[in-house]
């Protein structure tokens, strides 16, 4: 089957950017007339003609939103110990499935590697009407993809971002102040050695979760932290809680920067024969359902995330498909500390 034309073709024949074709396509009145012209000779030279979801786009509603989460599968060529979907994305697909039900409007789900060429998502694009888009870590943090979907005035909400918060919608909670409240709560209870399994380094919002415990612990006398790399999926949290507990002197309190990787954690502790929490406490971070769903029953901070998305997608439908100044805001939304059963005094303390 012969490819379709996309607006990255049409950019490279006329020899101009891709935004510049962007704008010509949807419409936009500030391209210069000899550039105009140049992209439009190039449009009817390749057959191309601006599909309906890009004149909907200019006039009309779709009635759709588009969710585009990370690839899993690979990162950086090498394939992923788990090929499935995290289950912080499940949540945001039902809190988007609550906005979208009620609207009558449809969810389009696609998924776009960070490091993937542009043209895969104009494809995407190009293929599908939307009256917004949603975001979630890593891709909300993407220049390239905050650049293309800017460039066809199409309106999206960025979930948990960490870097250029004035762009688009952003809906956050305070990574910051969470784990520094972590931090306290395990030195309240007498811990001094504490573990720490860190998330993957795209995340942007979430590096301020090692920020946070840090400052717990940086003014009281005699405390360790030993970092390890994750990447949030459960199998990290079993790698790297193996390699913890390990340890000559093994901590007695491990803080996971999410739930999966905690859930991870315990699993490692049952394996070595070591009770949680009598002899190793243990805090994820998401309030995900695998939390409440291991026993022990996790320590988390909740994050609401299926309240998020779904006010995500309320304001995106709200919106009615245009981008403008005024869509650009930041709006943080609260989380709490859900204490179970997996947090208790230090051994010996």
């Amino acid at each position: 089957m012969k490819r379709s034309v996309t607006i990255i073709d049409i950019a490279k024949h006329a020899g101009v950017s891709f935004k510049t074709v962007s704008r010509v396509v949807n419409g936009a009145p500030t391209v210069a007339e000899a550039l105009r012209s140049k992209v439009e000779a190039a449009m009817r030279e390749l057959g191309y003609t601006p599909n309906r979801a890009a004149r909907l786009l200019r006039g009309g509603k779709a009635h759709a939103l588009g969710f585009i989460i990370g690839s899993q599968a690979r990162i950086d060529g090498v394939p992923e110990p788990d090929r499935r979907m995290p289950s912080y994305a499940a949540d945001v697909i039902l809190g988007l499935l609550q906005a979208c039900h009620a609207a009558e409007y449809h969810l389009v789900i696609e998924s776009v590697a960070p490091t993937a060429d542009p043209a895969v998502l104009e494809r995407f694009l190009d293929m599908v009407q939307l009256d917004g888009v949603i975001l979630v870590p890593p891709l909300c943090d993407i220049g390239w993809i905050l650049d293309v979907l800017e460039n066809r005035g199409l309106p999206f909400a960025r979930i948990n971002p960490g870097l250029n918060l004035e762009r688009a919608l952003c809906l956050v909670i305070d990574n910051r102040s969470a784990a520094r409240e972590v931090g306290e709560a395990i030195l309240s209870h007498g811990h001094r050695r504490i573990g720490f399994i860190d998330g993957p380094e795209d995340h942007a919002a979430q590096r301020q979760r090692k920020t946070g415990l840090l400052e717990a612990v940086a003014n009281v006398a005699g405390v360790t932290v030993d970092v390890r790399q994750g990447n949030f999926l459960f199998s990290s949290g079993l790698e790297k809680g193996r390699e913890l507990l390990r340890l000559s002197e093994r901590p007695t309190a491990i803080f996971a920067a999410n739930d999966e990787m905690a859930a991870g954690v315990l699993a490692a502790a049952v394996d070595y024969g070591i009770a949680v929490p009598d002899e190793l406490s243990l805090v994820g971070f998401g309030g995900l359902a695998i939390a409440e769903h291991t026993l022990p029953r996790i320590t988390t901070v909740s994050q609401p995330t299926i309240e998020i998305a779904r006010i995500a997608g309320q304001k995106l439908i709200a919106h009615g498909g245009q981008a403008g100044e005024d869509w650009n805001q930041l709006v943080t939304v609260p989380y709490e500390i859900t204490f179970r059963q997996t947090l208790a005094r230090a051994p010996g303390k």
